[in-house]
């Protein structure tokens, strides 16, 4: 994985979770669906390689 590659994935991952916390701070319906959404493009990126996914990563 590239280090640009690396720092896409790391972006996206980012604003993924920024939309859990709003989701945690204010829960509703509008928000768990652009949540599941999220969710749900991601994982269907991953899985039609539309994406790179790091084998490993550090949090910091």
């Amino acid at each position: 994985m590239s280090k640009m590659n690396r720092l896409d994935w790391s972006k996206q991952i980012t604003l993924m979770n920024e939309r859990i916390k709003h989701f945690q701070a204010n829960p509703g319906q509008e928000q768990l669906d652009a949540v599941v959404a999220e969710l749900q493009a991601y994982a269907e990126a991953a899985r039609s390689g539309g994406i790179e996914i790091p084998a490993r990563f550090t949090v910091n």
